[in-house]
C-alpha cells in the first residue's frame, strides 16, 4: 500500500521565503563588497597620488642639483669640483664622496633619494642610486 505525501499551500510558502531570505542575504553580501572593493581602490588611487607626489617633488630637486653640478663643471680638480658642489647645496642635501642624498617627506611617507655626482660633462652628470619610499603608518590607524 502505497502512502500520498501530500503538500500543502504552507510548504509552497515556506519554500518562498526560504528562497527571497536567501536572495536577500546575497544582496546584502554583494553590496558590503562591492563598498569595501571602493574603499580599497580610493586608498590605493591616494596612496599612488601620494607616491608620485614624492617622485615629482624629487625629480624638481634633481634638476636643481643638475643646475649646481653644470655650474660647478669649469673646475680643475675632481676635489675642487666636488667642494663647489658642496658649498652650493640646500641645507637638507648632503655630499659624501661623490654621492649626493636627501628626503622628500609628504604626510606619512618619505623619499630617500641618492644621486652620485660625475664630473664628466653631456647629459649624464648626475645619476640616480636609489629611490627608497618609506612609510610610518602607526599601528592603531589600521581599520578592521
Amino acid at each position: 500500500m502505497k502512502r500520498k505525501i501530500a503538500l500543502g499551500p504552507g510548504a509552497a510558502s515556506l519554500i518562498l521565503i526560504v528562497v527571497a531570505l536567501s536572495l536577500a542575504m546575497m544582496a546584502m553580501l554583494t553590496i558590503i563588497g562591492a563598498k569595501n572593493d571602493y574603499s580599497l581602490c580610493a586608498r590605493s588611487a591616494s596612496m599612488i597620488e601620494k607616491v608620485y607626489a614624492l617622485n615629482a617633488a624629487s625629480e624638481k630637486r634633481l634638476a636643481e642639483l643638475d643646475g649646481i653640478v653644470a655650474a660647478s663643471a669649469g673646475e680643475a680638480s675632481e676635489e675642487a669640483f666636488l667642494q663647489k658642489i658642496g658649498e652650493a647645496l640646500p641645507e637638507d642635501m648632503t655630499l659624501e664622496d661623490n654621492l649626493v642624498s636627501w628626503s622628500e617627506p609628504l604626510e606619512n611617507r618619505t623619499l630617500e633619494c641618492v644621486v652620485r655626482v660625475e664630473k664628466s660633462g653631456g647629459a649624464g652628470r648626475v645619476r640616480w642610486v636609489s629611490h627608497k619610499l618609506k612609510v610610518n603608518e602607526p599601528e592603531d590607524d589600521w581599520e578592521w
